[in-house]
């Protein structure tokens, strides 16, 4: 007899799919793309096996053409496929078939969740299956959507890159190719269930079975360090409570595909899933779904705001920092609105606009306060410290520079102590206290040596803290000099030829006969130990 197809092909395989079932399953055989296998399940089974060997020698020629292999190369969801018949499900030779010790495999990841399989369905043993017999099993049970998205996930290079860079550096000349994925038994089994559940629960119309399936699906590969996968399967998880109307499956999608994209880096992405979990809460009037939604989006916009800061994109960082602001308000998280209100202070000092910075930075001084977060409040005095100093008001700055100061001290931090410092030694340098310019410069190099011994800081600050020491008494000691060029030349002949103030000769003298009577006679003995 001659191959027949169904006449009314499932949407999501093209012609070319079609064409492909054609050459690779041998004749005398009716095929269904929907599943359904007539006439007899012995010649199935090596029609199974053909169809398996001639997939592998052809380069996954099933996985080429498929709607999940598009899905991952372009990002673009796939709709489900509902079932078009209600036939039942033939049963596979393997049904019955007694394999190891027959206990079902309990979920890998730890959230449980997940579909069932039909009744009677096999129980597998991990170290008893290989790829081929879940292939096998799955065609003949009549799951061939489910054994395209298997084929796919056990037949491509492998996703983690720090495993094929440990390989390549092992063993460079050794991997003629792409670094194929290598799945456990145990994983292909729970990968194989999920799989066959969904199916099975979509042609029943069980689309809470089939979310929680991919749900499952989901977690597990995100858990295993491969998000791209893991993407695929929440999406298709929020296509089908959108198509259900389910807004908390709805909610619950949005929200973990945004953490799935901040893992991999991709906050932007993230923020919009975020925004959609918000908006979908707060049209149903959710009060903890908001809070979850706006906590997620703080990390979001924060994370967003500080690659514009590094960029030197001050204006875009303020944009986000005020959305990141507002989001902490609504999830009512002090310590985040706290930082948030410190960040957009700071930045609006870069711009230049100390006036708009001073109002957020004392909020966040506030908070700090409030929280009785000391090495906070530390960081307020020193934030609205220079916001005052560039508003030349030097008093507010100095009072807020002390505050610093004893903070630091207080909680030990040996780099915001020499911080202060230094601001500090600056203001007495331009107001002319040169001798505490002096004193601040001093403490500030040598916290600076101690904090370069630790590999806290660079030594350049070792260097340029030494720099304002030598300006600091250069500026305290020109006074003086200034004084004695005025006054007394006699005096100033004197220093050019010694290089010795008189106040400091007399000090000298001091101290060697504090008492001021002559030194006592000392014996050859004494003076030859001296001179040596």
């Amino acid at each position: 007899s001659q191959l027949r197809l169904s006449p009314q092909p499932c949407e999501q395989f093209d012609y070319k799919i079609n064409q492909h079932i054609v050459n690779l399953v041998s004749t005398n055989s009716f095929v269904s793309l929907y599943g359904y296998w007539t006439p007899s399940c012995a010649c199935l089974r090596n029609h199974a096996s053909s169809l398996i060997t001639k997939s592998t020698n052809t380069s996954s020629i099933w996985c080429l053409q498929t709607p999940l292999y598009r899905s991952m190369a372009t990002g673009l969801p796939v709709a489900p496929v509902s079932a078009t018949s209600n036939a039942p499900n033939r049963k596979s030779r393997l049904r019955h078939r007694a394999v190891g010790v027959g206990v079902q495999l309990d979920p890998i990841t730890g959230s449980g969740g997940g579909g069932t399989l039909p009744p009677g369905a096999p129980s597998y043993d991990a170290s008893f299956v290989d790829r081929r017999k879940l292939c096998e099993e799955m065609l003949a049970d009549g799951f061939v959507q489910s054994f395209v998205d298997f084929f796919y996930l056990t037949h491509r290079p492998e996703p983690n890159q720090e495993m094929v860079a440990q390989v390549v550096a092992a063993d460079p000349e050794g991997l003629s190719g792409p670094l194929e994925i290598d799945v456990p038994p145990r994983e292909m089994v729970f990968v194989r269930e999920q799989l066959a559940a969904a199916e099975n629960a979509r042609r029943q119309g069980d689309t809470g079975t089939v979310y929680a399936s991919y749900s499952a699906l989901a977690k597990h590969y995100h858990a295993a360090e491969d998000p791209k996968t893991g993407v695929y399967f929440y999406e298709k998880c929020l296509e089908i409570s959108r198509l259900t109307n389910d807004s908390r499956g709805e909610m619950a999608a949005n929200h973990d595909l945004g953490l799935i994209n901040q893992s991999m880096k991709q906050p932007g992405t993230a923020a919009k899933y975020h925004e959609r979990h918000l908006s979908l809460a707060e049209k149903e009037d959710n009060e903890p779904e908001k809070r979850t939604a706006a906590r997620e989006l703080v990390k979001c916009y924060r994370s967003i705001a500080e690659s514009h800061e590094a960029a030197d994109e001050n204006n875009a960082a303020v944009q986000f920092y005020v959305k990141c602001l507002e989001s902490a308000q609504l999830a009512k998280d002090r310590q985040s609105e706290g930082l948030a209100n410190y960040r957009l202070g700071r930045a609006f000092v870069m711009l230049g606009d100390a006036n708009r910075a001073i109002p957020y930075l004392e909020d966040y001084e506030s908070i700090c306060q409030e929280l009785e977060d000391r090495e906070g409040e530390g960081q307020a005095c020193a934030a609205l410290a220079s916001a005052y100093q560039a508003l030349q008001n030097d008093e507010r700055a100095l009072s807020y520079l002390k505050t610093c100061l004893e903070v630091a001290t207080e909680t030990e931090n040996l780099v915001a102590q020499g911080e202060a410092c230094c601001a500090l030694g600056v203001i007495y340098n331009k107001t002319e206290e040169f001798e505490q310019a002096v004193e601040h410069f001093e403490r500030n190099f040598e916290l600076c040596r101690t904090t370069c011994a630790s590999n806290a800081t660079d030594t350049s600050l070792v260097d340029v803290a030494r720099v304002y020491v030598g300006m600091a008494r250069g500026n305290f000691k020109l006074k003086k000099y200034v004084h004695i060029i005025n006054t007394d030349p006699v005096k100033l002949l004197q220093w050019k030829i010694k290089r010795i103030f008189p106040s400091e000769k007399k000090k000298k003298k001091k101290a060697r006969n504090p008492s001021g009577s002559k030194p006592a006679q000392r014996g050859a003995g004494a003076g030859a130990a001296a001179e040596s």
